[in-house]
């Protein structure tokens, strides 16, 4: 039932217990207390979809190949994308004052301006619509069942250390901005009237690629380190690559989705979750997730491309395709290969459940008659409501191994598994009432996207100082007013030169 909020038996993934009901070549596998129904891809040969770790593994040594080539042409030129550079208006108009760089990034924007026909307009703005719907289910999923668990893998979580993003040293207030910033690339895609935002020259499709341009910056900065700071490219694979890619994606699309439905006790209808699946895939496709594409680089010399994983696409069984079956077969196999928490997944889940009510400082703007162990007791109870609530979507195994702390008390406990549920509940009942068959779910749309318009206000008078501010601090200098600066960029300290990424907010 809805309310035993079982996040390890969930519908959709649910398989029948009897052995002999499964398929031939099925096996159990079992990874933190969720138990998968396991069956090898093995070409056209049967109904397997999961991927092995010799499979996968490749996919850690491929990043971005298109952006990471145009940023070491750039480089090459003495012209590299600085701090706050943007990719749209670097271009000159007169074709014989480009240089290759020029010419590279061009030719890429003007093929990612080129729809791939397997796109749907229609399709894509009803999955814009299935996340104004169900937008505080799909954001408490993406936060308790994604961001905390999934950003604690091992080897995503040295590309946010090295980078200081969500990750300790980072404070509150920075970790807060750089969850914004994220929201911000959301609602930049999501919220839109219409499917304009995020065809191209639309503000989410520019989005899009202002964080894939960012993605590479990080990429490459890693990259370049030397000595004893040098990235370990043989065991953690390039920074940023296409299994972490579309690990990042499924966490948006699917595993979303999977929150919801578990604050349900069913699905979404199947008709909406491939709708969203299908935005998330055209979504990803701008981010730089490698699809299974008509689109190619007109490059009839290219060396064959090994197969993309597209995590939301049709799959790679050709005569059976099914993105819902495709997409959690990825993401059980990503899982099985990268999820294996160490000390630092368990620092960073931490931090980021840690990111209470209170940010840096704002100790100063509360009532004087309360004292900062009060306001310290304040913040650990929130802590404690957190870990909770991200165990009751992860399982107790990972959370155990995330080591989120229980109440030390048995009634503190209780009474923390009550106000659990009772908060739960909340959201099962608004996410019932975003259902088609609901009276109310027009009105939550018209809501939800009111809301994030409000907040994309707010952001876009927000971030633009803030970046400016960490310009001027990382460079020493002051953009010109006029300059372009990329919403979305990526800041290095100067006295650091090109050795240290900070501040990248996604």
């Amino acid at each position: 039932m809805f309310w035993s909020y079982n996040s390890l038996n969930l519908p959709s993934t649910r398989f029948p217990l009897n052995p002999e009901k499964w398929p031939a070549n099925a096996r159990k596998r079992s990874h933190f207390g969720q138990d998968v129904l396991w069956m090898d891809y093995d070409g056209d040969k049967g109904p397997g979809r999961h991927l092995s770790t010799d499979t996968l593994e490749p996919y850690r040594q491929i990043g971005d190949e298109s952006f990471d080539r145009i940023l070491a042409l750039y480089a090459e030129e003495n012209r590299a994308l600085g701090p706050g550079d943007d990719l749209f208006g670097r271009v000159p108009a007169d074709v014989k004052s480009q240089s290759e760089a020029d010419q590279a990034l061009q030719k890429m924007i003007t093929q990612i301006s080129r729809i791939p026909s397997w796109v749907d307009k229609e399709q894509l703005q009803r999955g814009q619509e299935v996340f104004l719907a169900y937008a505080p289910a799909i954001g408490l999923g993406l936060y308790y069942r994604s961001l905390v668990p999934g950003f604690s893998i091992p080897k995503i979580a040295a590309v946010l250390q090295a980078t200081a993003y969500l990750a300790p040293p980072s404070s509150k207030t920075a970790v807060h901005q750089r969850l914004m910033d994220t929201g911000a690339f959301v609602g930049a895609c999501l919220q839109s009237k219409d499917v304009a935002a995020i065809l191209p020259g639309g503000d989410g499709w520019k989005a899009a690629l202002r964080v894939r341009l960012l993605h590479a910056k990080v990429r490459r900065q890693l990259l370049l380190r030397k000595g004893g700071r040098q990235w370990d490219t043989k065991n953690l694979g390039i920074p940023i690559n296409q299994e972490d890619m579309a690990a990042t994606l499924l966490a948006f699309s699917t595993n979303a989705l999977l929150g919801a439905e578990m604050l349900l006790g069913r699905p979404l209808p199947l008709s909406e979750r491939l709708d969203y699946l299908a935005l998330w895939r055209y979504l990803g496709w701008l981010l730089g997730v490698d699809v299974n594409d008509d689109i190619d680089d007109d490059d009839a010399s290219a060396a064959p491309k090994r197969r993309a994983l597209d995590p939301c696409g049709p799959g790679w069984l050709i005569a059976s395709p099914d993105p819902m079956a495709h997409s959690y077969a990825v993401f059980q196999s990503i899982i099985m290969h990268a999820l294996h928490p160490d000390s630092s997944s368990v620092q960073i889940a931490h931090h980021l459940l840690r990111q209470g009510r209170r940010r840096d400082g704002d100790s100063n703007n509360h009532d004087a008659s309360k004292d900062e162990a009060s306001l310290a007791r304040q913040d650990t109870n929130w802590f404690y409501f957190r870990s909770i609530q991200c165990r009751r979507f992860v399982g107790d195994r990972l959370a155990d191994a995330l080591e989120l702390p229980l109440r030390p008390t048995w009634w503190g406990r209780f009474f923390q598994w009550i106000f659990s549920t009772i908060h739960l509940t909340v959201f099962c009942l608004y996410t019932i009432a975003g259902l088609p068959i609901s009276p109310l779910r027009g009105r939550l749309v018209r809501f939800h996207r009111n809301n994030l318009e409000r907040f994309m206000e707010f952001w876009a008078e927000e971030h633009p100082r803030r970046m400016q501010e960490k310009l001027i601090m990382s460079t020493g200098t002051e953009r010109k007013e006029k300059a372009p600066v990329c919403p979305f960029a990526m800041v290095l300290p100067a006295d650091l030169g090109r050795d240290e990424v900070v501040g990248s907010p996604h």
